[in-house]
């Protein structure tokens, strides 16, 4: 059978008749019914998912996560899901620039709000931009990509007093380079019903089924999910259908997502069996669904809420939980699976020693810290940590690493900054390699270049001390930069950022320029999550130009001109 009609069977197979419906939907800001319908009373869940704490088949390990900012703030931050490129969207509790819950600078109001940002290694985003600026919307949220007819889903208040209508809309997307953004947008009129909560729309990979929250006549008491279908993605969407008894109950079920495969439903719900609050919920698509809904178990689900399922792939399962943590308010969390050797470096059965080699080094022991250097290890082509440690009294250290790939071998100190060394084991010709030592510098200068005149868009590598272009990403050299200077947080005062720039243009001008090239590298580093409250943006402009080596031609030497130097100042520490 076509894989669609067997969507379609599944879907019709769900559908059920009408009993009531919850007084009070859920608003976009909030995952509850104010007034839960008498007949929701669900069973106490003891579901166990998979266990973090133990090595699955072959050497992998879960892990959760908290994301950090600027995806999550102190207010309520919720749906994250994804654009091509990795390109993050996620609706947040924000005012329109960004800030967070409360008032922003202009004393407005902050309103829940469509946001995007690009996914960095290592679980890092970059900057927040609003792709609903403009629309003159009250609040705006729980979105989805559609890459079939590029276009992306989401939940908007109804331009109505009643604080519990909302409608789908949806609008084309735009996307140049590092820019997104929407038009075309319009409501999903023939899905809507006037007066109702209607909302967190999830749309299948060929466009053809839409399943969104509603709390419609017809349902099963609550907030139940319904779902529509079309023809092409050129065709009106038909009259929604309730999805039935398998997965709708007298109590809530909201925030549908397909999986990655495109086989799964999953979807919160504060009925069925639960742990406590709203759990996460799964239910096969392409096969008879006797087994009924299942819940998702611990670690994933907790006492409190869990909502907003997104799964990216088989190995990143996102959602929102307002369980305690870092930041207040409801957050965003992943749960990863990682090959052991990219926690714990590579220690596991399935590595002979013939598929590795034994590297060995020396740091340079700094004289004026009492600290011994911690050397890590990172594969280039995963951008990944997959090992550290620290070296021992002589500053000697070794790792077994596996053949056939590129590492970035660094050292760091606390008090200082961090060294560097690219080491290929492509073709190694022996099985002991020792590398050249690692020094760890007081003070650290990148150089990551710009375009003429640009201040924000990097070309994609940085260079080193001689001007030429390496093979590290400059997002990759704010990864351990954010890395450094978090390693320090406990004592650290302040960060210096020295912006200088080459000779060409005037004072004036390259004093501004200066400062605005600092000040883009102190937000990556925000975006890491550094605090702004540790940087001091100093420019220099052309005012310390460097020394010009014999015979360099003038394009090298502006390009090495051009850097931002750190220095970190210590409590109780004279700034230098």
């Amino acid at each position: 059978m076509h894989r669609a009609a067997k969507k379609y069977r599944f879907l019709i197979f769900l559908l059920a008749t009408v009993l009531f419906s919850c007084s009070q939907p859920p608003l976009i800001t909030h995952s509850d019914c104010e007034v839960p319908p008498p007949e929701c009373k669900p069973g106490k869940s003891t579901a166990k998912g998979i266990d973090t704490s133990k090595i699955q088949p072959g050497n992998y390990r879960y892990h959760i996560d908290l994301l950090p900012a600027p995806i999550n703030s102190n207010g309520n931050d919720n749906a994250l899901s994804f654009l091509p490129d990795l390109v993050s969207t996620f609706s947040g509790e924000r005012a329109s620039d960004g800030s967070e819950n409360g008032k922003n600078a202009k004393g407005s109001v902050t309103t829940q709000r469509l946001f995007s940002a690009r996914l960095l290694p290592d679980l890092h985003f970059d900057e927040l931009h609003e792709l609903t600026s403009g629309q003159p919307f009250e609040h705006i949220g729980a979105a989805t990509y559609c890459a079939a007819d590029n276009r992306i889903y989401f939940t908007v208040k109804a331009p109505n007093d009643d604080p519990n209508d909302y409608d789908l809309y949806s609008a084309r997307v735009i996307q140049k380079s590092r820019e997104v953004r929407i038009e075309d947008v319009a409501p999903l009129t023939s899905l809507n019903k006037s007066i109702n909560f209607d909302g967190q729309p999830a749309v299948s990979k060929d466009g053809l089924i839409v399943v969104f929250a509603s709390d419609r006549a017809g349902g099963y008491g609550g907030v139940d999910l319904w779902y529509s279908s079309r023809t092409s993605i050129s065709s009106p969407w038909q009259e929604p259908k309730n999805m039935g008894p398998v997965i709708c109950s007298p109590c809530d079920e909201i925030s549908p997502s397909f999986s990655s495969d495109g086989k799964k439903l999953y979807f919160a719900s504060n009925g069925h069996e639960t742990i406590g609050g709203y759990d996460l919920f799964s239910v096969g698509i392409e096969h008879d669904s006797k087994g009924g809904a299942q819940n998702l178990g611990e670690p994933i689900n907790t006492t409190s809420d869990e909502i907003f399922p997104y799964e990216l792939s088989d190995s990143q399962f996102f959602y929102a939980s307002n369980q305690p943590a870092e930041f207040s308010g409801r957050n965003l969390f992943v749960m990863r699976r990682t090959k052991l050797y990219d926690l714990h470096g590579i220690d596991v059965t399935e590595v002979t020693p013939a598929d590795t080699i034994q590297l060995k080094g020396k740091v340079d022991l700094p004289k004026n810290s009492d600290q011994l250097p911690e050397v890590f290890v990172r594969d280039v082509a995963r951008d990944t940590e997959i090992a550290r440690k620290q070296t021992d009294t002589a500053g000697n250290y070794s790792f077994d690493l596996e053949k056939g790939r590129q590492y970035d071998i660094g050292a760091e100190v606390k008090d200082k900054f961090y060294d560097v060394h690219r080491v290929d084991l492509r073709k190694p010709k022996d099985s002991i390699i020792t590398i050249q030592p690692l020094s760890v510098p007081d003070t650290l200068t990148l150089r990551i270049n710009f375009p003429f005149d640009d201040d924000s868009h990097p070309y994609d590598f940085v260079i080193d001390e001689s001007g030429n272009k390496t093979d590290t990403k400059w997002q990759t050299s704010m990864d351990l930069l954010a890395r450094s200077i978090k390693n320090s947080s406990a004592s650290l005062e302040k960060v210096i950022l020295y912006g200088h720039t080459d000779s060409l243009g005037t004072d004036e001008y390259n004093n501004a320029l200066s400062q605005r090239r600092a000040s883009f590298v102190a937000k990556q580093l925000q975006a890491r999550g550094i605090p702004a409250r540790l940087f001091t943006i100093v420019p220099k402009g052309r005012t310390m130009p460097l020394a010009r080596a014999a015979g360099e031609s003038d394009d090298t030497f502006y390009l090495r001109c051009r850097r931002v130097e750190f220095i970190k100042v210590f409590k109780k520490e004279k700034v230098r």
